[in-house]
């Protein structure tokens, strides 16, 4: 199972090959990233932005969110399970003109879909005054877990349970 396999109504998975320049510099924009772990802040060269994914893509399964027009909105995080380990991490971001039109929660069900009924945990780290993303893994059915010290708040999602 991939998460090239994603699709929904309105969204579908592609390569992150298929970004070109100009969709990176929309993807890493200052708001769109605001939020995200320390090192997808203040790339200001599309190389950095290359190296950038290339390194995540290393440790994770990334896959560009486009519309079924074709258009570039999002990036979506997947960390590789450790073996034996049910546990990966989600990731994800949407570029500004995509917020507020529901792609979160129809991409997080499209994700759950996915991977329903298999041995599979998925959570989601959300910083504490991020309360949009917060509110979306909620309304998808996502448990509100430890926080951390540095303010982050992980969300889990048990697909075997469903």
């Amino acid at each position: 199972m991939a998460l090239l396999d994603l699709q929904s109504e309105r969204l579908r998975a592609v390569p992150v090959a298929r970004l070109s320049p100009q969709d990176r510099e929309a993807l890493f924009e200052p708001e769109v990233v605001a939020y995200l772990p320390d090192g997808f802040q203040g790339l200001e060269t599309d190389a950095a932005r290359c190296a950038l994914l290339d390194g995540v893509q290393q440790e994770a399964e990334v896959v560009v969110l486009a519309t079924t027009a074709g258009g570039v909105i999002g990036l979506l995080i997947l960390s590789h399970g450790a073996a034996g380990d049910r546990l990966r991490h989600l990731g994800y971001l949407f570029v500004r003109a995509a917020w507020g039109q529901g792609y979160a929660s129809e991409m997080l069900r499209a994700l759950q879909d996915l991977y329903r009924g298999q041995p599979v945990v998925l959570s989601g780290g959300v910083m504490a005054d991020n309360a949009a993303s917060a509110r979306v893994l909620q309304k998808c059915g996502f448990v509100p877990g430890e926080a951390s010290e540095a303010g982050e708040l992980t969300y889990i999602w048990d697909a075997e349970r469903g």
